[in-house]
């Protein structure tokens, strides 16, 4: 049986950094903090990686229908509630 890993919450790292990119990640634009949430159990990856999805998401690089595609098959393929 797989083991489901509990994402950080906004508030619950002791990188405050990492708390206000989760924040930003439920709040702004990608509008779901789990995802990131989970990536933030390693904060220099989350902080690596936020700008990344940025340039792609947040920025229109990916219009906002593929963007939403994206998240459904990605929940799809990882046997997520999304």
């Amino acid at each position: 049986m797989a083991t489901r890993i509990e994402p950080v919450k906004p508030g619950e790292s002791d990188d405050e950094e990492v708390n206000a990119l989760l924040a930003d990640g439920r709040d702004g634009w990608w509008a779901d903090a789990n995802m990131f949430g989970v990536i933030g159990r390693n904060p220099q990856l989350l902080k690596a990686i936020i700008p990344v999805f940025g340039s792609f998401f947040a920025e229109g690089s990916v219009e906002p229908h593929i963007h939403e595609l994206m998240r459904l098959k990605t929940g799809q393929i990882n046997d997520c509630a999304y």
